[in-house]
């Protein structure tokens, strides 16, 4: 990279850094969702929650075109949606299971995250000991960024009375946790290893059945640079080499990835060798 292009794209990520500083302090005064840009929906999937057994939950985000919002890694700026949940006692909701991003490219700066309508599922951990013919209240505090080239800063708060019963049937919503878990990165156990190699992160993948990857994200913040990595693919091995990035500090154990090929998406784990 040219000191020019170096110093030209800093100073972009520096005037981002300060707008979301700005953006992160002002977050607590908003008292709803910006609705003109994102309409933010509570979901769940079955028409009750039965005692002992998980139900999915999901939080429905239909943005305006051209307006998006962010992944758990938001890429070179942004900031990933955020739930607090308010449930019953002995209920529990687990973190996100992430969609897989799309990549979002705003001038040098390249951002992962959803366009259009998402829904973000979330299992919601119902306890045996909860009774039958009694209503659970279900509430979760939203928080996220909605982007176009300015962002606005939102927060939504939402809930569903959900009654719990001994069984329970799908709700007209289940065909969208469907689509929802068909467009999900599948998990696969490629054998590989990711290597330090000066200001670069390489990483190695080995299969009979390799797809051609297209793009690929790294789930840890602060790894690699986010712009698209070299790939290379001869049908059994596939090599993407990310730039470092510039807030590299120490290799982790392990990298996490979201690997794309066309409408196809996985998510593969392999260890890091530190030189």
């Amino acid at each position: 990279m040219s000191a020019m292009k170096f110093f030209r794209r800093s100073r972009g990520h520096s005037r981002m850094r300060l707008l979301f500083t700005f953006l992160l302090a002002v977050l607590p005064l908003l008292a709803r969702a910006d609705d003109e840009h994102v309409k933010v929906t509570l979901l769940c999937e079955s028409s009750a929650l039965v005692p002992g057994q998980a139900a999915w939950l999901g939080i429905q985000l239909q943005h305006e075109p051209h307006w998006h919002t962010y992944w758990i890694n938001p890429g070179d700026s942004g900031l990933a949606t955020k739930l607090a949940w308010q449930l019953p006692a002995g209920f529990h909701a687990d973190e996100i299971d992430w969609p897989t991003p799309t990549r979002i490219t705003l001038g040098d700066l390249q951002n992962f995250g959803y366009e259009g309508d998402v829904l973000l599922p979330v299992p919601l951990h119902v306890p045996a000991d909860a009774t039958p013919g009694t209503m659970a209240h279900v509430a979760a505090e939203v928080k996220y960024l909605v982007c176009r080239e300015e962002c606005i800063p939102g927060k939504a708060s939402v809930a569903l009375d959900l009654p719990v019963r001994a069984t329970a049937a799908p709700c007209p919503q289940q065909p969208l946790f469907a689509a929802a878990r068909a467009a999900q990165a599948r998990v696969v156990r490629w054998p590989g290893a990711a290597h330090i190699r000066g200001d670069r992160l390489d990483v190695e993948l080995h299969a009979a059945d390799l797809p051609a990857i297209s793009d690929a994200f790294v789930v840890q913040r602060k790894l690699v640079d986010y712009a698209p990595p070299r790939i290379t693919h001869d049908g059994v091995e596939c090599r993407l080499s990310f730039a470092k990035s510039d807030y590299f500090s120490a290799a982790p154990a392990q990298i996490d990835l979201v690997l794309r090929a066309r409408a196809n998406a996985w998510r593969a784990s392999v260890p890091v060798s530190s030189p």
